[in-house]
């Protein structure tokens, strides 16, 4: 999805205005029960927010055409992955030289032309897979959560009301810079990288299109690999998953510090 992408989304211009529309004041409840209400929202209705918030997302980008040599290629190279717990995959290109990509819980996976232009077929895949595993493992669910909880206060709930259908811009536009704010822990990152090498070796890619991306990733001086815990760190667990260590046996800085 600041994720490997963790969540960065790329669209640090996307802030949506709106007034608030018609307010549920019911929901007018103390900022400190948010957290309890985030909790009781279904992962259906936040993956409803998440397709409106990528909607969103898609009608401020510049989006690839379907005919476009990029959209193209992605579609190439991503052919088998169309679902991943049963959540359909949509894919499309943002035609952006930023070294990014992401991906939200409904399934929406997005890739800036900047990074298909670095990478080869396997490298951009195990970005992609990572990507995937951020959804896979509902990293990208429990970030939007959260995001929600802490919109939910700020807006006054009202403005956040469960459903897509009801969500506001305002809403939907503190939602998404909550969520854009967001970073995955180090062992969800972990997580992510082994899912992204599992899905190399599954599918008889090139496994050492893994380190080669991280390196690429980490020269890069920017983009979503900024945001990221220790590069080194993350090499050395990819070339240990490379030759099929445990990933349990792994650690992160974090581990370091316990």
């Amino acid at each position: 999805m600041k994720g490997f992408c963790g969540v960065a989304l790329c669209i640090s211009c996307f802030l949506l205005n709106g007034c608030l529309g018609s307010v549920n004041y019911s929901r007018l409840i103390g900022a400190g029960s948010q957290a309890v209400q985030a909790a009781a929202v279904s992962d259906d209705d936040l993956r409803g927010m998440s397709l409106k918030m990528r909607q969103q997302m898609d009608s401020v980008a510049t989006v690839a055409a379907d005919n476009d040599k990029y959209t193209k290629r992605l579609k190439r190279i991503m052919a088998k992955e169309t679902n991943v717990n049963g959540v359909p995959l949509n894919y499309k290109v943002y035609m952006t030289p930023e070294l990014n990509a992401s991906a939200t819980p409904d399934g929406s996976i997005r890739v800036n032309s900047g990074l298909m232009d670095a990478m080869n077929d396997d490298e951009l895949r195990f970005v992609l897979g990572h990507e995937i595993g951020h959804v896979a493992k509902g990293h990208s669910l429990n970030a939007l959560r959260m995001s929600y909880a802490t919109a939910a206060a700020k807006t006054a709930a009202g403005a956040l009301h469960p459903t897509a259908a009801t969500i506001t811009d305002s809403g939907l536009g503190e939602l998404a810079r909550g969520f854009v704010n967001a970073q995955f822990s180090q062992s969800q990152e972990l997580d992510a990288d082994s899912y992204g090498m599992d899905f190399l070796k599954a599918n008889h890619y090139k496994t050492s299109a893994a380190i080669s991306a991280m390196r690429k990733l980490g020269s890069s001086g920017g983009g979503f690999f900024a945001t990221h815990p220790s590069s080194e760190r993350r090499l050395r667990n990819l070339e240990a998953l490379e030759r099929g260590e445990d990933p349990k046996t792994l650690t992160t800085d974090s581990d370091d510090k316990k």
